[in-house]
């Protein structure tokens, strides 16, 4: 099986501006998230998909960059652009965030396990016992069914009345088959993507499975000048 990793960047972060190229020790953001991944010896190929000269520029010091358009309006679009650009027939291609430095080749290596037809997307959920942190909408929640296919994801809290048992934290890295990715960003937006702001339910008001897999490992995204002070700590 050949699957290759796409890190999308972009300098354009409304919160943290120049995000990508933060320095968090020695090494920029994007450089940390990509030595992570490529320690996953399940990739066959590992890229960063941007729009922006400096991020290319820089990635190609020590990795393979592409160059993308600014016409895709999400993670999910340039990955799709990347892929086409690259032109490497492949079984799956994973979507890693570029501003989760704390990303475990790991999470990576459980991803790929479940990465099999009938399988078409797949994500990741660690479980974690009820903390004020999983109330932070910026932390997505889902359900899953007892096949471990997602039933819904949320910025809430869910399920309700839960506090005594697990919650299924989210960790954004997906996986898909070349042609899944090709019909998925053809969606029109859905009205629970709208409401919640979440892609992933455009998919899932459309009838397509997301297979779950659960991890040990968490991660999280540097969006905030505080996430930025945490991350810093760890490498300085």
């Amino acid at each position: 099986m050949k699957i290759i990793g796409i890190i999308p960047a972009r300098m354009e972060s409304t919160r943290l501006p120049g995000k990508p190229l933060i320095k968090l020790g020695d090494k920029s953001m994007i450089q940390r998230v990509y030595e992570s991944a490529i320690k996953c010896g399940q990739l066959n190929d590992l890229f960063v998909a941007t729009p922006n000269d400096e991020i290319y520029d820089h990635v190609s010091n020590f990795g393979k960059a592409i160059l993308t358009s600014n016409n895709p309006i999400n993670g999910t679009e340039r990955v799709h652009e990347a892929y086409k650009k690259i032109d490497l027939k492949c079984d799956f291609i994973i979507n890693i965030q570029g501003d989760e430095p704390f990303i475990k080749s790991n999470q990576i290596d459980d991803l790929i396990k479940i990465c099999k037809y009938p399988n078409e997307i797949c994500t990741l959920v660690k479980e974690e016992k009820y903390s004020k942190k999983l109330e932070n909408n910026s932390v997505m929640k889902v359900v899953k069914d007892l096949n471990d296919e997602a039933l819904y994801f949320s910025r809430s809290l869910i399920p309700f009345n839960n506090k005594n048992n697990l919650y299924n934290k989210h960790i954004c890295i997906y996986a898909y088959t070349p042609s899944i990715l090709d019909k998925i960003i053809s969606i029109e937006p859905s009205p629970l993507e709208i409401a919640e702001s979440l892609e992933q339910l455009r998919w899932l008001e459309n009838g397509l499975k997301i297979k779950i897999k659960t991890t040990k490992y968490d991660s999280f995204s540097i969006d905030t000048k505080d996430d930025l002070i945490y991350a810093n700590k760890k490498y300085i």
